[in-house]
């Protein structure tokens, strides 16, 4: 069936029931009969995407805000979307060990959620199931959360592009991501455009015999230091050994 089933309307045109009855159709389900498909509505009643709860300092916890995926869902058919992290306000777990459940929720007037916690894990009215985490009594030992998360790497939110590398150099590059970064990978390449073998870089060489950790961070830079030997500073794999090249750095928040 052709989609939109619905036309545009001349000036003085009489309004026929199909118009009507066609816009209706394509409104609520792309056009379809009504016998051979759900609604929207109903479609997209338990839609989620970007949702993922961390673990945030003093037992408190977080959805990460993420512009290239920003966490989305659906709570009582109404479409809500956060627009910075949404965090968990302190003090809401107490008492004896026990598994605590934690929802979504929908304010009358704003098209965002916020989070609480309960110890059953039954949804009232403008709530959404979407975790669990484990309280020993004192702390949260693990969190777990209960919704589709996505499923493929998105694109990096900070690139630094290829920068030359020495043996000994230490480099600070600003990820502007207002955070530490929560996954990084840092890659080295013979040549500047990133042509040929990437290879990833763990660690580097410090001295003959000495091997240590090229990626430290913070909440501002992403800071690579080689290796201080000549022999392998800037790349010590399985496949390549080098004292120069090119990094370049990939992080997410």
């Amino acid at each position: 069936m052709p989609y939109p089933q619905s036309s545009d309307v001349a000036p003085a045109q009489p309004t026929l029931a199909a118009h009507y009855n066609n816009l209706r159709s394509d409104a609520l389900r792309l056009g379809q009969a009504n016998a051979d498909t759900v609604d929207l509505a109903a479609f997209l009643k338990r839609y989620v995407q970007g949702v993922t709860l961390t673990y945030l300092a003093t037992n408190r916890l977080r959805i990460i805000f993420n512009a290239s995926l920003p966490p989305t869902l659906m709570i009582n058919g109404f479409m809500l979307q956060a627009y910075a992290n949404v965090d968990l306000p302190a003090g809401m777990f107490s008492g004896a060990a026990a598994i605590w459940y934690v929802f979504a929720v929908r304010s009358a007037g704003s098209s965002t959620f916020t989070l609480t916690v309960n110890t059953s894990p039954v949804e009232g009215t403008d709530q959404r199931l979407i975790g669990q985490v484990t309280w020993d009594g004192s702390n949260i030992t693990s969190v777990t959360t209960l919704v589709p998360t996505f499923s493929q790497l998105p694109i990096a939110d900070y690139d630094s592009g290829w920068f030359a590398c020495a043996a000994g150099g230490s480099y600070f590059k600003a990820h502007g991501l207002a955070q530490f970064p929560r996954l990084i990978r840092l890659y080295h390449c013979a040549d500047s455009a990133g042509a040929g073998e990437w290879a990833e870089i763990g660690v580097v060489q410090n001295s003959a015999s000495s091997y240590k950790s090229a990626v430290h961070c913070d909440a501002t830079n992403v800071i690579v230091n080689a290796g201080a030997t000549g022999f392998a500073g800037t790349a010590y794999t399985t496949r390549r050994e080098s004292s120069t090249g090119f990094y370049r750095i990939l992080a997410w928040k």
